[in-house]
């Protein structure tokens, strides 16, 4: 089995094995810190972070607003629910948290090297449409795609099939030759599942120390 994760078959990038490198958005190149920005909006309710998390990204409204079968206004609504008394909190950080979005240094800096060795970069990711739209406006690396699939947009969400044929149709993927950067382990399973290498960047460094340069230069992989 050749199509698995590409760090178990090499110890850094083949980058002669790959002409196209898919990215996850969330925790690869944008993240946030639900906790932090809660504290910037609202400092004197410390004692409602954990239920308003609970209402928020704990809940299926979260994903059914990345799947665009919610709209920002429906999602709101519904995780509100009965807690009227906690709507004024919900509503400021649904609408708000695009603008405490940081960026990952290590996630540009690898999707810099690809554009480097003249790969294809392209974007699959779970996210609001508006919320993405903000990120558009904002991040100027985002430029660098060559292409992107966004679930709100498609209706459609990872880890299900459809969002990756989808992928693999519109930009004429050999998905032999393609690669996935993703942090939830579910996600790449589904890509390497279609054929992909998928690379799973579950802690701080692992990302770059396979993609960025190194000096020994490329590895050759085991036996299989």
């Amino acid at each position: 089995m050749t199509n698995r994760m590409i760090d178990d078959l090499y110890n850094h990038m083949p980058w002669d094995q790959v002409d196209t490198v898919v990215f996850d958005v969330g925790g690869i190149l944008i993240s946030m810190d639900p906790e932090d920005i809660l504290e910037t909006l609202y400092p004197d309710a410390k004692p409602l972070y954990e239920t308003l998390i609970r209402k928020m990204i704990r809940t299926p409204y979260w994903n059914m607003l990345d799947g665009g079968t919610l709209t920002l206004h429906e999602a709101i609504e519904a995780m509100v629910g009965k807690d009227k008394e906690l709507q004024p909190y919900i509503h400021g950080f649904m609408t708000r948290w695009p603008e405490f979005n940081y960026t990952i240094a290590e996630g540009i800096e690898a999707l810099v090297e690809c554009k480097k060795q003249g790969k294809k970069t392209l974007i699959l990711s779970n996210y609001p449409d508006e919320h993405f739209a903000a990120n558009e406006r904002r991040f100027d690396f985002l430029k660098l795609f060559d292409g992107m699939v966004i679930s709100a947009r498609e209706h459609l969400l990872k880890p299900k099939p459809a969002i990756y044929r989808l992928l693999i149709d519109r930009y004429g993927l050999d998905t032999s030759r393609t690669m996935f950067i993703d942090d939830t382990p579910a996600n790449v399973e589904a890509a390497i599942t279609e054929g992909w290498y998928g690379f799973c960047h579950n802690m701080p460094g692992k990302l770059a120390s396979f993609i960025l340069p190194v000096k020994s230069g490329a590895e050759t992989p085991p036996s299989i």
